[in-house]
């Protein structure tokens, strides 16, 4: 064998802990460079699919931020007894409901901002979001603290808010909550 071959021959080859060698035999110049090509394309495909989770996951947690940050603003237009604030929070079919019934749009917003409460300080706690393409239901607690005709408060809800991304911004379509009971002491 002459010494360029072998040398060829050892570059294509895996040597065993005996001393031997296994061969590659490749056909051709051009078969070579098919079989790299659809070894690299393969390799280049499989790096680019293990980034798709974790991109997705960070748009998860960018249009997290965002409805939780809606979910806060709700709060604020609650305290500050604002309808219009409000209004552009929701849908304009948005629905409430909680234990005394099912509200349509208007009545819901006039149910939070107006009424012998007065709301002082409201906030969400333990908010978690479940994020589709174009919709979400974020589930948390709302914690307000006020003044009624009864005296002062202190009221916990357990809410479900869904979310639709309509006319580029996200818009609550429905919202659900009940009164928690008293944490006992």
């Amino acid at each position: 064998m002459s010494q360029t071959l072998a040398s060829k021959l050892k570059s294509r080859s895996l040597t065993f802990g005996s001393g031997r060698h296994l061969f590659l035999v490749v056909p051709s110049p051009s078969a070579s460079l098919r079989v790299n090509f659809a070894r690299d394309l393969l390799f280049l495909l499989l790096f680019l699919v293990s980034f798709v989770p974790s991109i997705h996951a960070q748009q998860n947690r960018d249009v997290e931020k965002v409805l939780f940050k809606l979910e806060d603003d709700f709060t604020v237009a609650v305290v500050k007894r604002d309808p219009k604030a409000l209004g552009r929070l929701v849908a304009p079919k948005w629905v409430y409901s909680d234990e005394s019934g099912v509200m349509q749009r208007d009545e819901g917003i006039k149910a939070f901002t107006s009424g012998s409460d007065t709301v002082t300080s409201a906030s969400n706690a333990d908010m978690h979001a479940l994020v589709y393409p174009n919709a979400a239901v974020v589930i948390g607690i709302l914690q307000m603290k006020g003044r009624g005709p009864s005296g002062p408060f202190t009221r916990r809800y357990r809410y479900t808010d869904t979310w639709v991304l309509l006319d580029g911004r996200w818009q609550c379509v429905a919202s659900q909550d009940y009164l928690m009971p008293n944490k006992k002491r």
